[in-house]
């Protein structure tokens, strides 16, 4: 009987790993909520720079009046600051705090109404910080403060009616007996909400405390409303407040999101004014007011810029040094008007050395003012630099692990198996930055691993004595392949050859494995009620974006092609609706149609002011608009009362205008587009432009280009 040959460790090992795949593939993070950097995170890397950044935040916790300041972190293309980013959002260290994270610049819109909305879309959408999604997290702590301090505030006789007796105990209640429980329950209910919420966060902690007391989500959401309603002052600011508590009221205690979204892109506009005050000081009313609720929770607002460089070049053909300008000017004119912003700007070193010198004087002192800080002294700016080599090879470790513990002996190998220290260190010592030390060790990998055999065996028997394999320096790497069958000597009886299912041991993610990430992730943040409201501003900054990379990349829709793209044009006094992208059609040798390209996601009673908004861009002076196309939710695409009423006027002026269904894939799509790009491109080796990119939107964008274009005729 033949004997059966029984495979070494290290050859299950590398089978594991093959079945695996390449853990080094992933090298870079595409934006702060990728699920790589949990995947592979190192507590060790950057320790001391994130210590020293939460400890910026905790000033803003401690003295919420803080006067704004901008802490710079700089590291080459690659050092990571995505990651850095990414543990401060999402991290098991430190406290909770309001992390915006804008994915796109619009250089073009008023600087302080383009940080409401990515506050309001970050606040609205389905996104999680530190596993708790901001307006689930931040509700939570209003309801205990607001409803205790309310049920406090009851008489005896009022507590006692919360909780309404049955059968004879109601009688004996009105007689005065047995009131001693309800006023039990209701000292109970207060203890319960004054205690602080427990951690990890859970969602929906005073509704179950509500109904543990006995007392119902209605009853307990009214009492708050009427607080509220009772302790709010009536001037604007105060108004606006009222609306923002109530909303957040029903959306913890009746799960209605609603009202706090319409509140927020529309109702804050249509406040009973004396004197109708601009679009600016609009804006900046409701961003107060926001930001005092957060000060009142002792809850940091943190905007942090990452990626810079993708945010002021994604339009490559604009004016880079204007771009940087108006992006640095609004952050300061930002840090003067709002107090108690904390602005983290995550920037390549030398992209911060070429703009910044050439600023105003003025401006590079707000930028550069340092920070004093206890326990860490006075920070100006934070630079990452490469990680040394015996943290290099933890981060090797922990990318390594997941294939090797597969193994019931695992332990018995090296922790960076298939690699050797001496290769290790050597990678580590002579690349600048944490992503190039990664791309070495994936093609190192792939030498190693999916190799030819004779060459592994030799490596993995002897691989201190002998030199490192041949490593591949080209931006792209190829496609390596298992070993083939070969013809073996008669006593061989068979071989078998282990291939990956559905792994190829690439170099980089493609583009449709990006394209399928992003989407989503986006579908995950505008899925919540009202979150596509909340993002209505960011929704028409991904549309701007997707019709200028069509006119770039020369995409036609039937015999249409772009010749001109206003990525996005701002008109009239609503911050919300004003505004659309203007896409210039050519069919032939004809004259171009201006068309006016926009998103209509008003609700209930905002449904009218956005369309007559929206609608008003037809009338302007010179003419701007020839043509208006609106996407609308497939879900409510029709039109009744005053909407129609509105529609049916501007047909009769003849105004050429047309609806289109947008399904929540379409929406999707525009929200994550800017963020595909920035992907994209930090994939691509520096300087490198965009590959042509026609095919792929027409292949998965068909309908929504057909719906944003001139009529196709048959």
């Amino acid at each position: 009987m033949p004997a059966v040959a029984v495979r070494s460790l290290p050859e299950r090992a590398l089978e594991a790993l093959r079945r695996a795949g390449n853990p080094f593939r992933d090298y870079f993070a595409r934006n702060p909520d990728d699920e790589v950097c949990a995947r592979y995170h190192v507590p060790e890397l950057f320790a001391k720079e994130r210590q020293q950044l939460l400890a910026v935040v905790d000033l803003y916790r401690c003295t919420p009046g803080t006067h704004s300041e901008v802490v710079p972190i700089l590291g080459n293309k690659g050092s990571g600051k995505t990651h850095l980013l990414h543990s401060i959002k999402h991290g098991p260290e430190g406290t909770w705090q309001l992390l915006v994270t804008p994915g796109t610049y619009q250089r073009d819109v008023d600087f302080l109404e383009y940080l409401l909305f990515q506050f309001i879309d970050t606040l609205l959408g389905g996104g999680r910080q530190k596993d708790a999604r901001p307006l689930e997290f931040i509700g939570e702590q209003l309801l205990r403060g607001l409803l205790g301090k309310a049920l406090d505030g009851l008489t005896p006789q009022e507590r006692l009616e919360l909780f309404p007796a049955a059968g004879l105990a109601r009688w004996a209640q009105r007689f005065g007996l047995g009131g001693s429980q309800a006023q039990e329950r209701t000292q109970w209910l207060i203890d319960r909400l004054a205690r602080p919420a427990a951690l990890p966060f859970q969602s929906g902690g005073v509704r179950r405390a509500c109904e543990e007391a006995g007392l119902s989500a209605e009853t307990a959401c009214d009492l708050a409303v009427g607080y509220i309603d009772f302790s709010e002052a009536h001037n604007t600011a105060g108004l606006m407040r009222r609306h923002i508590l109530i909303g957040f009221a029903r959306a913890v205690l009746m799960g209605d999101e609603a009202e706090l979204a319409n509140f927020l892109t529309y109702g804050f506009a249509e406040l009973d004014f004396k004197v109708q005050p601009s679009r600016q000081d609009l804006v900046l009313a409701l961003f107060k007011v926001l930001m005092e609720v957060l000060r009142g929770l002792r809850i940091p607002v943190v905007m942090a810029f990452d990626q810079l460089e993708d945010l002021l070049l994604a339009r490559r053909s604009d004016d880079v040094h204007r771009t940087a300008e108006a992006f640095f000017a609004g952050v300061v004119q930002a840090m003067h008007q709002l107090d108690g912003v904390c602005f983290l700007v995550f920037a390549e070193r030398g992209l911060w050395n070429r703009f910044v010198p050439s600023l105003d004087g003025y401006i590079q002192d707000r930028l550069n003012n340092p920070i004093h800080l206890p326990d860490h002294g006075t920070i100006k700016t934070l630079r990452l630099e490469a990680p040394p080599p015996d943290l290099v090879r933890r981060i090797v470790e922990a990318r390594l692990r997941p294939a090797l513990e597969q193994l019931p002996d695992f332990s018995e190998l090296p922790a960076i198996f298939p690699f050797a220290p001496e290769q290790i260190d050597r990678v580590a010592r002579t690349e600048p930055t944490l992503r190039d030390m990664l791309q070495q060790f994936r093609h190192q990998f792939d030498h190693v691993v999916y190799g030819e055999g004779d060459e592994r065996r030799t490596q993995l028997t002897d691989a201190a004595s002998q030199p490192a394999g041949p490593i591949n320096r080209l931006p792209v790497a190829e496609v390596f392949t298992p070993p083939t069958a070969t013809p073996l000597p008669v006593e061989v009886k068979s071989v078998v050859v282990v291939q990956s299912p559905g792994t190829k041991p690439t170099g980089t993610r493609s583009v449709g494995d990006l394209w399928d990430q992003e989407m989503r992730s986006a579908r995950r943040k505008l899925e919540p009620e009202g979150a596509l409201t909340g993002a209505t501003r960011e929704l028409q900054a991904g549309l701007g974006a997707f019709l200028q990379l069509c006119h770039e990349h020369g995409v036609k829709v039937g015999p249409w092609r772009l010749c001109h793209v206003v990525p996005e044009w701002t008109f009239g006094e609503h911050p919300t609706y004003g505004a659309l992208t203007i896409a210039h059609w050519v069919c032939k040798d004809g004259q171009p149609w201006k068309v006016g390209v926009g998103l209509f996601l008003g609700r209930g009673p905002a449904k009218p002011k956005d369309l007559t908004t929206k609608l008003s861009a037809l009338d302007v002076e010179p003419t701007v608009v020839d043509h208006l196309i609106l996407l609308r939710p497939e879900d409510d695409l029709g039109l009744t009362g005053k909407s129609k009423a509105v529609w049916q006027e501007a047909e009769r002026r003849g105004r050429h205008a047309r609806l289109e269904p947008a399904s929540l894939d379409a929406l999707a799509t525009l929200y994550a587009f800017p963020r595909l790009l920035a992907a994209m491109q930090e994939a691509l080796p520096e300087g490198q432009p965009l590959p042509n990119l026609a095919d792929l939107l027409q292949e998965k964008c068909e309908k929504l280009l057909e719906q944003v274009c001139m009529p196709v005729q048959g």
